[in-house]
């Protein structure tokens, strides 16, 4: 499995909720502490910050090496270039519609903005080899993930690689399990611990086949237990439905993904899609500014 991105640029926010599935207890209280009011945290203390959250310095500092960090002090100072590149958006006002709107699209576009961060770039361009040399690629996700997986595999399709997504669960763990050396399987999944998910990559991986997690977050079970990592994703409104913002940073990464194995072999990419075009053409409606008119005598 591909060490998760330790790089000094993330943004400690979003370094931090990568890894808060994973912290232990004590620590996660420290963690959720500084993303409800990062501002705040730079204003105050260590030992003001153990006193609000129960702990002890000692268990902040250890919160700051799980970061890659020197200390609380090292801490702050990244939380105020991270406020001034970007600020520190609220949440949500529930009785403030007017703002619904321009938070959420702000939350999408941090969230895209994030994963220039997070994601790693060698395994980026790793994975892109692989589905490009890949026999059969299946594409796995559940709920809000899996209208990305769809998306995913119907894109590669028109590749002309033999690419397949299957909205059952058992249809996605057959598929799987009758994956061998040679082919890939790619799981979406915000939280990387929905177990259907999981239970393919299991399954994929068990018959010799490369398995890839797109996650938001590092250690999360998916993540440790593929062999790539492409991490994505940022914050969420209060209103975490769907996931909205990581599932769009998603969809963004299998994107790039499309544009880097087109890339691999342009040719063959702009003869499949010219072929897929001619196939579907004959399905559309003429939109009316195709359609000319002779002018009325």
């Amino acid at each position: 499995m591909d060490e998760s991105p330790q790089a000094p640029d993330i943004p400690p926010t979003v370094h931090i909720r990568s890894l808060l599935p994973s912290l232990t207890p004590k620590l996660a209280v420290v963690a959720e502490e500084i993303l409800a009011d990062p501002a705040e945290v730079v204003r105050i203390s260590v030992s003001d910050l153990a006193q609000r959250t129960g702990t002890s310095m000692s268990t902040i500092v250890r919160l700051c090496q799980e970061l890659g960090l020197r200390g609380f002090q090292d801490l702050k100072l990244r939380l105020v270039a991270e406020e001034t590149a970007t600020g520190f958006d609220g949440p949500v006002d529930t009785d403030d519609r007017e703002s619904v709107l321009s938070k959420v699209l702000s939350s999408t576009v941090d969230a895209i903005s994030h994963t220039q961060h997070t994601l790693d770039t060698a395994s980026f361009n790793q994975v892109a080899e692989l589905v490009f040399n890949a026999r059969t690629i299946i594409f796995v996700g559940a709920g809000a993930s899996a209208a990305v997986a769809f998306d995913a595999a119907f894109r590669f399709r028109t590749l002309g690689h033999r690419a397949e997504f299957h909205f059952d669960s058992h249809m996605q763990l057959t598929a799987a399990r009758f994956l061998r050396p040679g082919d890939i399987v790619v799981a979406i999944s915000h939280s990387g611990s929905t177990r259907e998910t999981l239970t393919a990559l299991e399954a994929a991986s068990s018959g010799g086949a490369h398995t890839v997690a797109v996650t938001t977050f590092a250690r999360s079970p998916l993540a440790e237990l593929a062999d790539h990592v492409l991490l994505a994703g940022g914050t969420e409104s209060e209103f975490r439905i769907a996931a909205v913002s990581s599932r769009l940073a998603h969809l963004a990464v299998v994107d790039a993904l499309f544009v880097a194995v087109a890339r691999l072999r342009p040719e063959r990419a702009r003869a499949a899609q010219e072929l897929w075009s001619d196939m579907i053409a004959e399905h559309r409606l003429s939109p009316p500014w195709a359609t000319r008119r002779e002018p009325a005598d």
